[in-house]
């Protein structure tokens, strides 16, 4: 009898451990410096609202049709008008040109400030096949034109460059490959030696919900999130943990709109699923911003994924928030 009671003490002591441990590393993926923005949202403001307009203005030019290399007039003309957008803020617009099945492609790239250490801030413009791409990605676009327009007014700490990228291939079947825009980037950047202190991936921002249960995620996070679809996520690995808590707390600092974060493992579906990826493997800390895309948008991948479903009041607060999360990166 005393020895059924010593192993049941035995038992008892190693479930406490493992639950305590399950708590910690629940706390380790789920921690976010402050909380995420409850309630209704503060009315916008004429600035606002003119980002609103103008976001809008960009999801349609660039994602009103497919536009992929089997659609190679169309990703040019996509192209074309983010080329004439930043040109007319003022840059010099840097193309990285490649080949991919005899369609000649580019990634497009401004900068400010100069340095070895750079701030990297993508997104994507390719849409997905038989897909129009309003969301996936033109969102992601429309919101790093006007981070354009706003890295004017920012000057970079010394030694610190931050650059805006607008990558070609994101979409399968080009996806983890070596002609994937990002990672074409982020291998140029290796190969010269540079520092990617911190990248943010801008990908599929446009779509929320204030209804329950239209939010899903991979198994376990419904434990740990909200069902509501109403949030903007930060989506970072393990070891990219820190940029993840730094980038979440600049953001609610300047905007009040829900954000969840959240660092795991690559190996779970979605973690990985943007450009992010490509700076992973050169063992820089990158996270994606996101509407969570699959798990949320029901048009996602389609041809019913059109300018009109997105919600551009919300993008804007977004963009704001990512204003203040752009002004801190660059600041050291």
């Amino acid at each position: 009898m005393k020895r059924l009671h010593g192993v049941g003490r035995i038992v008892l002591v190693i479930t406490a451990v493992l639950v305590v441990l399950l708590a910690l590393a629940v706390w380790f993926v789920t921690a976010t410096p402050g909380a995420s923005h409850r309630g209704p949202l503060p009315p916008l403001d004429v600035e606002g609202r003119r980002l609103a307009g103008v976001l809008k203005t960009h999801v349609t030019a660039v994602a009103s049709e497919e536009h992929n290399v089997a659609h190679p007039e169309a990703l040019e003309r996509s192209a074309r008008y983010i080329e004439a957008a930043l040109a007319k803020l003022g840059y010099t617009v840097s193309r990285q040109e490649f080949e991919t099945e005899g369609v000649k492609v580019r990634n497009l790239e401004v900068s400010r400030g100069s340095g070895t250490r750079l701030v990297v801030i993508g997104a994507h413009y390719d849409s997905a096949q038989d897909a129009v791409g309003a969301n996936d990605n033109g969102s992601g676009v429309a919101a790093l034109i006007e981070l354009a327009r706003f890295l004017k007014t920012v000057q970079p700490a010394q030694g610190l460059e931050v650059r805006l990228v607008f990558y070609v291939n994101e979409e399968l079947p080009w996806f983890g490959t070596d002609k994937m825009g990002s990672y074409v980037h982020s291998r140029g950047l290796a190969s010269e030696g540079k520092e990617v202190v911190a990248m943010l991936s801008l990908e599929t921002m446009g779509w929320y919900s204030e209804n329950f249960d239209s939010q899903r995620y991979p198994f376990p996070f419904s434990l740990f999130y909200p069902s509501k679809g109403d949030f903007i996520g930060f989506v970072a690995n393990l070891r990219s943990r820190s940029l993840m808590h730094r980038v979440v707390g600049s953001f609610r600092h300047s905007v009040a709109f829900p954000s969840e974060g959240v660092a795991a493992p690559e190996s779970i579906p979605g973690i990985g699923w943007s450009d992010q990826w490509a700076y992973w493997q050169f063992g820089w800390p990158a996270l994606m911003v996101t509407d969570t895309a699959p798990f949320r948008y029901p048009h996602y991948h389609t041809l019913r994924d059109t300018p009109d479903k997105l919600s551009y009041e919300r993008l804007a607060r977004v963009v704001k928030g990512l204003e203040g999360v752009l002004r801190d990166l660059a600041s050291n």
